[in-house]
């Protein structure tokens, strides 16, 4: 019996401390959405790629990604088209359902980190459906740009799909000199570049 509590007090602690509930929840979530997208596509359709990349950022990043992000990628010769919450969500739908719709819809997804970022639950969910992704799909779709550092402590124990992504993956980073920047533009560009 002491056996039992004790390997039952492990357990728990196990699945707080690595967020299983919530990891429960986005999966039920991520089934239905497929469900009801299943049961409600046209035969003939297919899923097709609309952009080039869907972005997921902190509401506090905004300004960076409206002033640098999108403006230095959409326009110009080879303009990339985007994919961002606030131009690209249907409403009625529901958030979940829209981050998933959107992320399948775009060849690649970026992701702007930074302390920002790690502190908001929606770029959690964003991460998570983006990772899942990544996997079911085998493809290569992350770009994650480092907008700031981000002190290990900072990030929160459910993110450790981050933490495994940093460590395994190249990312870019933003540069602070202005001469650098127009490399990491042309960097950017490369890695998202595809025939719509």
């Amino acid at each position: 019996l002491l056996l039992t509590l004790l390997l039952v007090a492990v357990v728990a602690f196990l699945c707080i401390y690595l967020d299983v509930p919530w990891y429960v929840r986005m999966t039920w979530q991520w089934t239905q959405t497929k469900r009801r997208a299943w049961h409600n596509r046209p035969a003939d359709q297919e899923a097709v790629l609309q952009f080039h990349a869907f972005i997921s950022y902190s509401e506090r990043d905004s300004p960076w990604v409206k002033n640098e992000l999108i403006p230095n990628l959409e326009r110009g010769e080879g303009c990339v088209q985007l994919c961002q919450h606030e131009r690209n969500f249907i409403p009625g739908k529901s958030i979940v359902e829209n981050i998933i719709n959107c992320i399948e819809k775009s060849y690649r997804s970026i992701f702007v980190l930074s302390p920002n970022f790690v502190q908001s639950e929606w770029c959690h969910y964003e991460l998570y459906f983006a990772h899942h992704k990544l996997f079911s799909e085998n493809s290569n779709s992350l770009i994650l740009i480092l907008l700031e550092p981000i002190p290990p402590y900072l990030i929160p124990a459910r993110y450790h799909k981050l933490k495994a992504l940093m460590a395994k993956r190249t990312y870019m980073e933003w540069p602070k000199e202005r001469s650098k920047r127009a490399l990491f533009w042309a960097n950017l560009r490369a890695a998202i570049s595809i025939n719509l």
